[in-house]
């Protein structure tokens, strides 16, 4: 996961309002070249503060190379000890995390990474699989400035990265990360981080905790300050096994229709395997069982998914580190203020084995006052689960060839409010939750000749989350658009054997705004729009499962990032043959150069 954005709209406030200071150049975590066969990350460098930082070394030169079984999935946690830096003891500007990453040349599987301190989930992401001859490093920069005051005081982190080494498998993968503290910077104000962060995980370790289907959660029970003003859960859901390309799985009652399109066999675990149970995935969050929010489910897919050759040099948009969501929890304060223990919970709808979960709860606290009070106004999410359950449509045909085509459409629209209000020392705050989102997977399924099967999978997701906070007369709005596309698009051409060759492109993105307003004026907005188009040929077994002689591929990544303090940011990154062939820096920028202000935060939330 990346960059997570300020605490509430007062924070960014207060930072505008502070002098403005020079942007910085610009460019992406890892430098990319022409001709680039490892790892290439097109994402910005996070811009800094213009001060000298404290850095914290947490763990250097790690191995993580395991004996034994290779699809095991109990990794082996690496502890290490956390200290503050005594040299920078705070406010600070701001906290990075960094880490450094790399696998040695030869076969490995992609794998899952995660970083925890004191239980609270710091980064959250996979590898890149390496090749007979590459060997990948690759860089990671996450902004954990609202997760300051976790870091006042010393505490226990361990690194989880199950990676298996045998005859076969023999890549290992190693990793050095550090957190670095930047004091904070005269004339500008310090943003104000979470009061309280916690892991819902619930152990003082903390790991990725699994559900294997729809109703099974990751949950903890906690009390709470009774000062609580305002609350948020970071989320992530990572798609794992027969759930991992979710977005290409289907209705049960269409498995025997769609089976020849699939590239592998069914229900295999496989990433390739055809899979049921539908291919609608949300995350609900629920406090004490009542719901609370949702999230969508973005679509990542790992350097070994699909087909690994469309990954190389360049992984899919945040494969190697997956961005969170934040749900505004705020409306429930009041109850969450009133001394009793309370759960709170995360499950994805339609998960069906499996997903990997981790969230963090953070709270900020009324320092004037020890004890809040108020209500929850409205929870339309609450009352109407009903109106939010997809809806399948489907057409088959059967062709004069004994073959059959058709299409099968999942679609889902949503939309719900949740309002409360609290008597705080500063006047009674009322907060509105609204959120309206869609959801459509279309799946085509194409049969022109007996020997040609083609599938195409649009995915299409899109909300918009809108938060108003009204005080003392004054009205700060926060409105978040995200747009999650996913094409992909499959021909088999079959052999009499029952191998075949088939043609595969993969198109995503990830396009979100950020908009903030007070009393009706704009106060700030920021754009990104990252897309990757990416493309391959390879010949394929009779059971999908061994991938062979691949050729022409050819992709092309583009990251672009603007905001309202003059930050604006671009890389193109094309490829051929599995090598960067070009690289475009600034186009569209003034002066055609990246500059980031180091206030800017691309993967804000």
């Amino acid at each position: 996961m990346r960059d997570i954005v300020r605490i509430g709209c007062a924070t960014l406030l207060a930072a505008l309002a502070a002098p403005t200071l020079a942007a910085g150049q610009a460019g992406p975590a890892t430098a990319v070249h022409q001709g680039d066969r490892g790892a290439v990350v097109v994402e910005p460098a996070l811009a800094r503060p213009p001060v000298t930082p404290c850095v914290v070394n947490l763990f250097a030169g790690m191995r993580f190379d395991a004996h034994g079984d290779p699809t095991a999935m109990n990794a082996q946690p690496h502890p290490w000890h956390y200290a503050p830096p005594a040299a920078c003891p705070g406010p600070w500007a701001k906290v990075v995390l960094e880490a450094d990453f790399s696998v040695t040349a030869g076969r490995q599987y992609d794998r899952t990474a995660s970083l925890w301190l004191d239980g609270v989930n710091l980064f959250f992401g996979t590898t890149q699989e390496p090749g007979a001859d590459v060997a990948p490093h690759w860089h990671i920069e996450r902004d954990l400035s609202d997760y300051a005051s976790l870091f006042r005081h010393a505490g226990e982190g361990q690194a989880i990265l199950n990676n298996w080494v045998d005859p076969t498998y023999t890549g290992v993968i190693s990793g050095t990360a550090r957190l670095v503290f930047y004091p904070a910077v005269k004339g500008a104000e310090t943003p104000a981080p979470a009061d309280r962060v916690y892991g819902l995980v619930g152990d003082a370790q903390g790991a990725p905790v699994p559900v294997q289907d729809g109703k099974e959660t990751l949950s903890r029970t906690l009390s709470l300050p009774r000062n609580v003003e305002r609350a948020w859960l970071d989320v992530i859901a990572q798609s794992q096994s027969t759930d991992e390309q979710w977005y290409m799985c289907i209705d049960d009652a269409d498995l025997g229709r769609s089976r020849n399109y699939a590239l592998g066999p069914p229900a295999s675990g496989d990433p390739l395997g055809q899979c049921g149970n539908g291919n609608f995935r949300e995350v609900e969050v629920s406090v004490d069982g009542q719901p609370a929010g949702r999230a969508p489910v973005y679509p990542w897919t790992y350097t070994g998914g699909v087909d690994p050759h469309l990954w190389r040099p360049v992984p899919d948009v945040q494969t190697l580190d997956f961005v969170p969501y934040r749900i505004d929890l705020t409306p429930f304060a009041a109850l969450l203020d009133d001394g009793r223990p309370h759960t709170v919970a995360v499950r994805v709808l339609g998960a069906h084995h499996f997903f990997s979960l981790a969230a963090n709860l953070l709270v900020q606290l009324d320092h004037g006052r020890e004890v809040l009070a108020g209500r929850l106004l409205q929870n339309t999410l609450a009352d109407g689960r009903a109106r939010l359950e997809p809806r399948v449509e489907r057409t088959w045909n059967t062709s004069a060839k004994d073959g059959v085509d058709g299409r099968v459409d999942t679609l889902q629209q949503g939309d719900y409010v949740i309002a409360g209000e609290l008597a705080t020392s500063h006047g009674t705050v009322l907060t509105r939750v609204a959120q309206q989102s869609g959801f459509a997977n279309r799946q085509h399924f194409l049969h022109p000749d007996a020997t040609t099967y083609r599938q195409v999978i649009d995915l299409d997701t899109r909300v918009v989350d809108t938060v108003t906070r009204s005080v003392g007369g004054k009205v700060d709005v926060h409105r978040r658009s995200l747009h999650y596309p996913l094409q992909v698009d499959v021909t088999k051409h079959m052999k009499p054997d029952g191998s075949f060759t088939s043609v595969i492109g993969m198109q995503q993105g990830y396009a979100k705004r950020l908009d903030d307003k007070r009393d009706g004026k704009a106060v700030s907005w920021s754009t990104l729009d990252d897309a990757l188009d990416s493309h391959d040929t390879a010949d394929f077994n009779a059971t999908g499962t061994s991938i062979a002689n691949p050729r022409d591929q050819h992709g092309r990544h583009t990251y672009r990032f603007s905001d309202s303090l003059g930050s604006c940011y671009m890389l193109d990154v094309a490829t051929r043959s599995e090598a960067v062939s070009s690289v475009a820096s600034g186009k569209g920028c003034p002066g055609g150069a990246n500059r980031l202000d180091w206030r800017s935060r691309p993967y804000g939330m």
